[in-house]
């Protein structure tokens, strides 16, 4: 069956729905220890990072996948190009995220207001970035809309809002809340068996 081919993405979708707030957690209790054990209040790199890797090796993979399951399931290829984009911002997040940790944590000790002005600056930029890229996934799955099928279409829903919530950035810690709902959803849409159902 051809839902097959899309099983391992799907396991791995809600994998990370797993990772992500394991990830999240392991930062904080990360930060804590650093802080108590060894007086030491800068960025941490250890073991909240490794799984923030794998989430994203894992969520590359999926939304590769997911593109794939559109254009061969449903025939649609009216978001390949933005979720070409989505990767490459994951990636480049990913990479930037643990080379601006190291910098600071090679130059430390540096002024804590430095710190929160490059850490925000940069949380700023990825948020209004992925946001904006999230929204225009949904604006264009929402012109076929109709042809989506349920999973599909809470999918769509979810990163609007999601995206929505990031561009703020204010309101972006309520994005987070949102991903591992998002993750669990595109899952089941992998591992649902093939439906005939094509966009108009």
């Amino acid at each position: 069956m051809e839902s097959n081919r899309y099983a391992l993405a799907g396991w791995f979708a809600i994998a990370n729905a797993v990772l992500f707030p394991l990830a999240f957690f392991t930062g904080i209790i990360q930060g804590i220890i650093g802080a108590a054990a060894l007086g030491y209040k800068g960025p941490t790199v250890g073991p909240s990072d490794l799984l923030f890797i794998l989430f994203t090796i894992l969520g590359v993979y999926v939304i590769y996948m997911f593109r794939n399951l559109l254009n061969e399931r449903y025939d649609y290829h009216g978001i390949d190009t933005l979720i070409t984009v989505s990767i490459w911002w994951m990636i480049i997040f990913q990479v930037a995220s643990i080379a601006l940790k190291i910098a600071m944590i090679v130059a430390w000790p540096i002024p804590e207001i430095a710190v929160a002005a490059v850490g925000l600056t940069f949380m700023t930029a990825s948020m209004i970035t992925g946001g904006i890229i999230d929204i225009l996934i949904a604006v264009k799955l929402f012109q076929v809309k109709d042809s989506l099928n349920g999973l599909l279409r809470a999918y769509t829903y979810i990163i609007m809002v999601s995206g929505a919530l990031q561009a703020s950035v204010i309101l972006s810690p309520l994005a987070l809340l949102l991903l591992p709902v998002s993750f669990v959803i595109i899952g089941l849409i992998f591992l649902k068996d093939k439906e005939e159902v094509e966009f108009v």
